[in-house]
């Protein structure tokens, strides 16, 4: 799956979300495409870029993209670091449904606890991929001082699939409005 051709991937007709978490020079750049049919979601597509690879290439990817499934209803951009002029940049340009978003914390244990409430209930299934399962393995939690929990991954891996990916799936939630769905915490306290 990863860094195959979408146009050979991807059906024209299904409903599509994309994540994209930017990087260039310690970071890779990825985007992820689910597909949701009710409430499955699904992974259909991501593409890694190597290193120092310009944005102008990961935004004509997009562009390719979108224009190939022609059914984007959302891309969520990782926008915490370079992320805010790229987006703006997209919108610029004329790619449609594009929003960013800064991963602070609080929003980070959002994406990812959404992510794990969709595969612990079975509603995200994605084919298996080596790179993949080695960042949702990897990938590490701490509770803060604040009572906030931060994520990191181990020196020498990378986590920029699994924030792709987790932003595609979290882009799902959008209702008719474009506006995000809050997610119903429980009080254990």
């Amino acid at each position: 799956m990863p860094n195959s051709s979408p146009t050979k991937l991807l059906d024209s007709s299904g409903l599509y979300w994309l994540g994209v978490d930017l990087g260039k020079r310690v970071d890779y750049s990825v985007i992820a495409v689910v597909a949701k049919k009710t409430d499955q979601v699904k992974l259909v597509y991501y593409k890694r870029w190597p290193l120092e690879t310009p944005y102008s290439s990961v935004i004509g990817s997009i562009r390719v993209i979108i224009d190939k499934l022609k059914q984007v209803q959302k891309v969520l951009v990782d926008q915490t670091g370079v992320g805010e002029y790229i987006v703006e940049d997209m919108q610029k340009g004329g790619i449609p449904n594009v929003e960013g978003i800064t991963l602070t914390l609080p929003v980070k244990q959002e994406i990812l606890g959404h992510l794990k409430q969709l595969m612990q209930t079975r509603l995200f299934t994605y084919p298996f991929d080596v790179n993949l399962t080695s960042e949702l393995n990897v990938e590490r939690f701490e509770l803060t001082k604040t009572g906030q929990v931060q994520f990191s991954h181990p020196e020498g891996t990378h986590d920029d699939i699994l924030w792709a990916v987790a932003l595609a799936v979290y882009a799902t939630r959008a209702g008719a409005s474009g506006s995000m769905i809050p997610v119903k915490r429980s009080d254990s306290r």
